[in-house]
């Protein structure tokens, strides 16, 4: 089948999250646990997501959207919501595959400021660097875990 076929014939959107996560990992030909190292998170929160046990985090929400190559408003909702063409791993046996080397989260927009995720709450906020820095030391010193993702 080729590309043009699958425009004639696309498939159908899942109807859930959990479908839409699962639909790309097989389309990927991805285990649960390699999905899981990439975004950082055990197999079971896989598993989880997959079945609509539980909903990804809002960090995770966002891990994921930027690993699919869309939003994660189409990805919750399933509207607009394609699934991706796999990344470039190479021929051979999974294990045998190096995985992406990570995830790019969306920036703000605005110039000078950096993207900080929440890990606790999922929170995602665009902070001057200064005032992201400044957070970091408070977080460490709570104990809390946040990425500042500088493009």
């Amino acid at each position: 089948m080729t590309d043009a076929d699958d425009t004639l014939n696309p498939k159908p959107v899942p109807s859930t999250l959990g479908e839409r996560i699962k639909a790309v990992r097989i389309e990927w030909d991805w285990a649960q646990d390699e999905l899981a190292e990439i975004l950082r998170v055990d197999q079971a929160s896989i598993s989880f997501w997959e079945r609509d046990k539980i909903k990804p985090s809002g960090a995770a929400m966002v891990a994921l959207a930027a690993l699919f190559r869309t939003t994660a408003d189409a990805l919750e909702t399933g509207q607009d919501f394609v699934v991706p063409k796999a990344p470039s791993r190479g021929e051979g046996k999974r294990k045998s595959r190096p995985l992406p080397r990570g995830i790019c989260l969306p920036v703000g927009q605005i110039p000078g400021q950096v993207a900080v995720v929440d890990l606790a709450t999922g929170d995602l906020s665009a902070q001057e660097l200064s005032e992201a820095m400044i957070n970091l030391g408070q977080y460490t010193k709570d104990g809390r875990k946040i990425w500042i993702v500088v493009e």
